[in-house]
């Protein structure tokens, strides 16, 4: 169900902007793209650019191996094929990728959030198992209140051929009768919590 892979648009971390630097809430700068058909508000940092599935895929072909365009496609199938909406933004500049899905809503509770993590796991292994791909988690949560819960893992993905290292950021998000799945692929680790308080459900 959640297909991580290793990313073909990687970054120098000389080259990674102010975004990534963020210590908290009040200083991160980015704006808000409107979910038309969700009336959802997501914050992203201005460098984000809003990309419709065909646009990516052209853009992912003038940038990727055949190898590392081959998983990306599969990975957005995957995506699409989830019952709601596919967002997808790319940041030309740290060369990142965030997607979210929305999704019919569902309460998430801590059980709910374990089996994810077992089901990423395991995909993580089948993917492994045909690649040169390693994956390690960085780290596995689960926060509750009355009115939201979020379900959050981070992976850091080893291309073990090329000596390359990316990091993948899954959140399923539940709040105000609303669920949504998104993930952010980066070449450096990053704290995205700051942008993902200033959402809108």
């Amino acid at each position: 169900m959640l297909l991580s892979f290793t990313s073909c648009l990687n970054s120098v971390a000389s080259e990674v902007k102010n975004w990534i630097e963020i210590s908290n809430i009040e200083n991160i700068k980015g704006h808000y793209h409107f979910l038309s058909d969700d009336g959802i508000k997501i914050f992203l940092p201005q460098s984000f650019k809003k990309y419709s599935s065909v646009g990516y895929q052209q853009l992912l072909d003038s940038l990727a191996t055949k190898k590392n365009y081959d998983i990306e496609i599969k990975r957005l199938q995957v995506l699409r094929e989830m019952e709601g909406n596919l967002y997808i933004f790319f940041d030309e500049q740290t060369r990142s990728t965030y997607t979210i899905n929305t999704l019919p809503y569902t309460p998430l509770y801590r059980g709910d959030a374990q089996f994810i993590l077992g089901m990423i796991s395991m995909n993580h292994k089948k993917i492994a198992s045909k690649t040169d791909l390693e994956f390690t988690k960085i780290t596995a949560k689960y926060n509750s209140n009355k009115t939201t819960q979020i379900f959050k893992a981070i992976h850091r993905i080893d291309d073990t051929k090329n000596g390359l290292s990316t990091y993948n950021s899954s959140y399923i998000l539940t709040s105000n009768k609303k669920t949504v799945f998104l993930q952010l692929h980066t070449g450096f680790d990053v704290d995205f919590d700051p942008f993902l308080q200033k959402m809108i459900l």
